[in-house]
């Protein structure tokens, strides 16, 4: 996401993918307090390719001592120097001309010391490495969500523009600059779609996971993998007690750490990790979040098609009729 300078103030700000600047408080992103300006003075928009300028105000915008007459418009530049109405303000430039996205700002630190994170749709904070909190969108509700990894709790928390994001003893602010829409016909792929085919090694040291769809996808050997397949043991086992698929693989979430071995935050950061690895290999695919599925304390594995093998045996198999 594009930012600018506020010379006089010595602060830095994004811009919105429609970004309006002027006297009315009230009805523009950018507040400037000058008598010579004019309510609605000027707007900087995305437009697909590149940043532009347009002046609408009646007393001028000048860029790089260039003036821009009232309907006027041009294209920005990092480096730029914009006055609005008078050319003896101090005025703004631009620092960065990045398409719009969706952000964490940081709020401790310039930009420019601190830079700003772009998102993806699954993002573990501040790395994958030692994760605090995650991040991720839900392409269904067209919302994001973020999930501390270190408590305890029953259900996500909505993460909407301008919330205060906190990891590491820093803040952040989440600007939302991006909707994504749905997705476009061909990448109408679901996750239900892929038979999900655990290996096991006969120790249960090593799991391997494949994606079966048209082609197999190798996601390799990962310790999030045997949390997958745990799950997907209570699954199949709730299917052959003749529960329905609704009320099947439901484990109290303590129950499972209990069973991995793993502490609360620890499981927490393999749930989040399984989910990463999914969005990356598949990013174009829908319903990502049906991966691992939480209620009421409970949680579990989302997928309907999936075998499990220990060493060369199958042990293990979904009742889906389709599979």
């Amino acid at each position: 996401m594009a930012y600018l300078l506020d010379i006089a103030a010595e602060t830095y700000f994004p811009l919105a993918p429609h970004h309006t600047f002027g006297r009315l408080a009230a009805s523009v992103n950018t507040h400037i307090d000058k008598p010579y300006v004019s309510k609605l003075h000027a707007a900087i928009e995305w437009n697909g390719r590149q940043w532009r300028i347009k002046n609408l105000g009646l007393n001028g915008t000048w860029i790089n001592g260039i003036s821009l007459g009232q309907g006027d418009s041009r294209d920005l530049i990092s480096g730029d120097e914009i006055h609005f109405a008078e050319q003896s303000d101090p005025g703004f430039k631009v620092i960065d001309i990045a398409a719009p996205a969706d952000m964490l700002w940081p709020l401790d630190q310039s930009p420019q010391v601190n830079a700003p994170i772009y998102l993806s749709r699954y993002h573990l904070l501040p790395d994958i490495n030692s994760p605090e909190l995650a991040l991720y969108f839900n392409e269904d509700s067209q919302q994001w969500f973020r999930e501390p990894l270190h408590q305890q709790q029953e259900e996500p928390i909505e993460l909407n523009d301008g919330d205060l994001v906190q990891f590491s003893n820093t803040h952040w602010q989440f600007m939302r600059a991006q909707i994504y829409g749905p997705t476009e016909a061909k990448a109408s792929r679901h996750i239900n779609d892929y038979e999900f085919i655990f290996n096991m090694s006969l120790d249960e040291e090593t799991t391997q996971l494949e994606l079966h769809h048209q082609q197999t996808l190798d996601l390799a050997v990962r310790t999030h993998h045997y949390l997958l397949l745990q799950l997907a043991r209570h699954r199949a086992e709730d299917a052959t007690r003749g529960l329905d698929s609704k009320s099947q693989g439901w484990v109290y979430a303590d129950q499972l750490a209990a069973e991995l071995g793993l502490d609360s935050t620890h499981m927490n950061i393999q749930i989040f990790r399984a989910r990463k690895q999914l969005a990356d290999t598949l990013p174009d695919a829908l319903g990502q979040q049906c991966l691992l599925e939480r209620r009421g304390g409970k949680i579990r594995f989302g997928c309907e098609k999936f075998k499990i093998y220990k060493g060369d045996k199958l042990t293990l198999a979904s009742s889906c009729k389709s599979c």
